[in-house]
């Protein structure tokens, strides 16, 4: 699906996306534009070559999924389009696909001082919030340049990690309680799966803080002063979202050590009861097989005294190992 919201040089507002109407928009040196493509079919993402003339290796990255979140100059222009550009790659989260696949969303987005195109193969809040606003009033989201709304798509695509982080905290939580008080087998492959999860998340945050910085350093020219200052405060949530998935893998680790501990804990309070029941039964072990199997010659079956006298001296045995293991806390 194509969505475009233009304002022509003479502060005509059109949502015509059209590719004459964007060709008319990149022609006219005072247009602003902003074109959203999502889930584009092969007749729309040929306006990238057709109507923008961008480079086929950033068009190429386009089609391709699952591309590092990256920034990229180019000064390759077409017929149409006669100034340079940047490409970027960036990943959007969102807790509902987290939960499911254990991935992001990404989105690529082609910018310069006049437009901004984005593109993605799946919804994404963080778009969707801001194209609902731009259909309420077209021309508010030019006011304040394509860097601010650049700056207010970045800012609710960061805005959406704090629910995963949250979701994550609280598995950790469980986790940890877990590791704790019931320290079953099957709790270790879910360590080793939310530390996949951790991995993951942090693969695509930490090469996504470079692409931010750079927004933030200047080095992209169309970016002015007064907004890398809004770019710099998106690129410290990012950075607290960063601390806090190195925080979380440092607590998964702890969980898993938690779990074998209580696991070796547990395997040394059987020993210890096994222990227990064999310096219990050892003694009785000795008194019953003092006559050996010779049954004939048992004292008990001529002398009913000396059968009661064995008894007790076992059972007083007993007593008083059990006793000494209690003082001792072994039991």
């Amino acid at each position: 699906m194509l969505t475009a919201f233009i304002r022509f040089g003479d502060n005509r507002i059109s949502t015509d996306a059209s590719d004459a109407n964007l060709a008319a928009a990149l022609r006219d040196p005072k247009a602003t534009f902003w074109v959203d493509m999502l889930k584009p079919t092969d007749e729309e993402l040929s306006k990238l070559d057709d109507v923008f003339g961008f480079h086929p290796l950033a068009i190429e990255d386009t089609i391709q999924y699952s591309q590092r979140p990256k920034i990229e100059s180019y000064q390759h222009v077409g017929e149409a389009c006669r100034e340079g550009y940047f490409y970027m790659v960036i990943h959007g989260p969102d807790l509902e696909s987290f939960r499911e696949k254990v991935r992001t969303k990404e989105v690529d987005i082609f910018m310069s001082a006049r437009y901004l195109v984005t593109i993605h193969d799946e919804e994404m809040l963080s778009i969707s919030d801001v194209l609902r606003r731009a259909q309420g009033d077209p021309g508010n989201i030019f006011d304040h340049g394509i860097d601010m709304l650049l700056h207010t798509i970045l800012d609710r695509l960061v805005d959406n990690y704090q629910p995963i982080l949250d979701h994550i905290q609280e598995s950790l939580d469980e986790l940890e309680e877990a590791a704790i008080s019931a320290p079953t087998p099957d709790l270790l492959p879910k360590i080793a799966h939310k530390k996949r999860e951790l991995l993951n998340l942090r693969r695509v945050i930490n090469p996504q803080r470079d692409v931010l910085a750079q927004l933030t350093r200047g080095e992209v020219p169309f970016i002015r002063e007064s907004s890398r200052i809004f770019l710099r405060d998106v690129l410290d949530h990012l950075n607290r979202a960063v601390e806090m998935v190195e925080l979380y893998r440092d607590l998964i680790v702890g969980a898993r050590d938690i779990y074998m501990s209580s696991v070796s804990n547990n395997l040394n309070q059987i020993m210890k009861t096994l222990t227990t029941i064999t310096v219990i039964a050892l003694p009785l072990t000795v008194v019953t097989s003092f006559f050996g199997m010779n049954f004939e010659s048992l004292p008990g079956i001529h002398n009913p005294i000396a059968f009661w006298i064995a008894m007790g001296f076992m059972l007083s045995t007993v007593i008083g190992l059990l006793i000494w293991f209690r003082m001792k806390r072994w039991i």
